[in-house]
């Protein structure tokens, strides 16, 4: 019961706190922050803040990491055609018994991009756009209830510009109904920039509220053995917020959107996902695979967009140890 009432209030701070603050939109950057780090993220829609996940979790949600079972360590890489972005990922989670850390590296890259003063039929020269962000985590678990920070020191390049600040990641997670049912909450991006040139770039801010239900365990036969399948229903609500210049404030920047997503544990060794996405966004649907050979976890996930620009790629290798 002392559970619950500690998560009611941690939830009802925040919703409190959104809608005293609501004000008109503002924009925001580092746009990357918000993207899931690795391919098992991005198969289900990024619909990952109640799940397990290894170290990806330092960016989604923190708490997570004292809900692993174990430490690994996870590489990802990601590419872009739209914009010919690459991101890349790096992270490790080290599992005690009750408590966790977490140390990662996320980074964004969009290279050669043609600079020109006027009609040229060459480029004056070439430029690239750059974000980096270096993370710490630590979570710890009170039984079926967890919280978990992160720290995170921000890095952008635009052009011949260039700034860095920080940002604060910090999450909650319960489970419930024997662990069938986990419920969670994170504050996503808390921060604020250097100058970048004139101005400094606000940080996309997130409140998120998700859920991962172990909806339907059952087996089938084949041969003379059982094959055990999982279904699981995955689902985040995320109210984009920003911090203003000067001042304490939160605002809603835009309207909340849903991510929903479907993972099939086949033998507990292959995972098939999918996974929606409502709100403004040009890759609505998501789809994805993963495969748990020994201590290797292979994941691969696929997003086609919307309006002709090709599919987006995302590949991840996960070490169990």
């Amino acid at each position: 019961m002392k559970t619950f009432t500690i998560t009611y209030w941690f939830l009802l701070f925040f919703v409190t706190l959104t809608a005293l603050n609501a004000r008109a939109n503002e924009s925001t950057g580092m746009r990357f922050l918000l993207v899931g780090p690795s391919a098992q993220n991005m198969g289900v829609s990024e619909a990952h803040t109640a799940s397990l996940t290894g170290s990806s979790a330092i960016y989604i949600n923190p708490a997570m990491l004292s809900m692993e079972a174990q430490s690994s360590a996870t590489a990802s890489y990601m590419i872009w055609p739209a914009t010919d972005t690459q991101n890349s990922f790096a992270g490790v989670l080290f599992k005690r018994e009750r408590d966790a850390f977490g140390f990662a590296l996320n980074s964004s890259l969009t290279d050669d991009i043609e600079h020109r003063t006027g009609p040229t039929p060459e480029p004056d020269g070439r430029f690239a756009i750059r974000y980096l962000s270096l993370a710490s985590s630590y979570s710890r678990n009170f039984g079926p209830f967890s919280l978990g920070v992160t720290g995170m020191y921000l890095y952008e390049q635009f052009f011949r510009d260039d700034a860095s600040g920080y940002g604060i990641n910090a999450g909650m997670a319960l489970n419930v109904m024997n662990e069938r049912v986990t419920l969670a909450s994170a504050l996503r991006n808390l921060g604020s920039m250097n100058d970048l040139a004139e101005t400094s770039t606000k940080l996309p801010t997130t409140l998120s509220f998700g859920t991962d239900i172990r909806l339907i365990q059952f087996s089938t036969s084949a041969i003379e053995d059982e094959i055990p399948f999982l279904i699981s229903l995955l689902a985040d609500y995320n109210i984009p917020l920003n911090e203003l210049d000067g001042s304490d404030d939160i605002t809603v920047q835009d309207d909340g959107y849903l991510n929903v997503g479907v993972e099939i544990n086949i033998s507990e060794i292959i995972d098939l996902r999918g996974g929606y996405r409502t709100g403004d966004t040009q890759r609505r649907y998501n789809f994805g695979a993963g495969l748990l050979v020994n201590e290797f976890y292979f994941n691969y996930a696929f997003m086609p967009y919307e309006t002709g620009f090709g599919t987006a790629h995302a590949i991840s290798l996960q070490y169990f140890f």
